[in-house]
Order: C-alpha cells, then sequence, then structure tokens
C-alpha cells in the first residue's frame, strides 16, 4: 500500500470511528480510534524497516494529531509504540516485562483491542492513552480462550510519555489518567525506540541510550550504539 493509500485510509478511520464524550468545557473528554487490524494499516516504508530489524511486524493506527500510534507484534505478543514528532515511546518493556503484568498472565497482547481511549484537557489536546491488555490466564482453561484484562494508561506530555499504572476497569484508568502527575518520576517514564532522525538530546557520538531515558539516530539501525 502506498504512503499516499496508507494515510487516505487512516484518515478514514479517524472520521468513521472517533467519537467523542463530552463533559463541562474545564473537565477532561475521550477520544476513541480504533485498533482493530481492519481499521491500522502498514506504515511508510522508513519506519516498516526499522521494525523489520528487530524482526517485528507493525501496522499504523488512526490518532490525534501530533500523535502518531502503532501496533508492534513479535510471535504471540503485542504492545503499541507512540510517535511524536522525532520521538517515538515504547510499551515494550512494561507490557512484556512487567513484574505486575508478568504476575497476571501469559502472552500480553493489545491486537484483540477495538479501540484506544485518548484523554483530552480542555483545549482538546491529548494527555492521556488508555489501551485494553489481555493476558492468558495461567489459572483458567487455556483451550477455551480463558483471558485476563487490564487497561495500560500512559500519560502523555510534550516531550515525554509516563507509565502511569495498570487498572481493572475504564473509570479507574480514567481517573488515573486524570490525576498524573505535573512532572514524571524518572523510573516511570516510558523508554523511547530508535527511529530514523536528528534529535538535539543525543549525544553527538552516541546514538542510543540504553536505560531509554533519551534515544535517535542519523544512520541505519544496524550501526546504532548503546551507551550506559
Amino acid at each position: 500500500m502506498t504512503t499516499a493509500g496508507t494515510s487516505a485510509l487512516l484518515l478514514a478511520a479517524a472520521v468513521s470511528f472517533v467519537r467523542c464524550l463530552p463533559a463541562c468545557a474545564a473537565e477532561r473528554t475521550s477520544l476513541y480510534t480504533p485498533l482493530a487490524a481492519t481499521a491500522c494499516a502498514a506504515p511508510p516504508a522508513e519506519i516498516a524497516h526499522v521494525y523489520a530489524a528487530r524482526d517485528l511486524g507493525v501496522e499504523e493506527c488512526a490518532a490525534p494529531s501530533p500523535y502518531r500510534l502503532f501496533v508492534v507484534s513479535s510471535d504471540a505478543r503485542s504492545w503499541v509504540d507512540l510517535r511524536r514528532n522525532d520521538l517515538i515511546w515504547s510499551t515494550e518493556q512494561r507490557v512484556v516485562y512487567g513484574q505486575d503484568a508478568l504476575a497476571l498472565g501469559h502472552f500480553p497482547n493489545v491486537g484483540g483491542s477495538d479501540v484506544a481511549e485518548w484523554r483530552l484537557d480542555e483545549k482538546g489536546e491529548p494527555v492521556a492513552l488508555i489501551v485494553r491488555l489481555r493476558l492468558v490466564d495461567p489459572t483458567g482453561d487455556a483451550t477455551a480462550g480463558a483471558t485476563v484484562s487490564r487497561l495500560i494508561v500512559i500519560g502523555l506530555s510534550e516531550d515525554t510519555a509516563c507509565d502511569l499504572g495498570l487498572a481493572a476497569g475504564n473509570e479507574e484508568a480514567r481517573r488515573l489518567a486524570d490525576a498524573a502527575p505535573a512532572t514524571c518520576a524518572k523510573s516511570h517514564i516510558v523508554p523511547l525506540q530508535a527511529i530514523s532522525g536528528v534529535c538535539s538530546t543525543c549525544r553527538p557520538d552516541k546514538r542510543f541510550d540504553r536505560k531509554g531515558i533519551s534515544a535517535c539516530i542519523d544512520k541505519p539501525i544496524s550501526q546504532v550504539q548503546l551507551w550506559e
């Protein structure tokens, strides 16, 4: 599919499916965008290449500006990545390796979700993302498809994505999103992913922070260097 075709598909999905739940002007509202595979599409080649180099699948789904939303998959696991300008945050570590998620079940997956929920401030700008996470229930009947469900909540600001925790239900997830601190604790910062481009926060001689605090590259991903 061409880039133009991808953009048209995402725009059509956004127009036909996105809906807002209004409250009074000073309160947060919710915007829903589709996550179903039929509503998402292959991203541009330069983005797909970064994921293919890591043997990962990726689809781009509709998202409110200035964000772009990607569903990334590896075997039976999937998670979301968020892009804003030249920054891209990955929930892979949180979803696939987070201890609280692992304690709930196996093979975490966002691929079965129908929608992503965005919390908007009074200006209509995204301040949080809520995505449903499903895991195989280790205590249930695997042959019957028994699953455990939680909502992962990510706070959003201009230069940071913040892990606000897991919630059991929609109202709890919205409370977490709406009560997000102005400054994200370093331990809760969602790691950045390496992408093509130049970013002023990178050290000039190295291009990727192993701890995920800042990352960007201006060379092929195979040449990315790691530093402590």
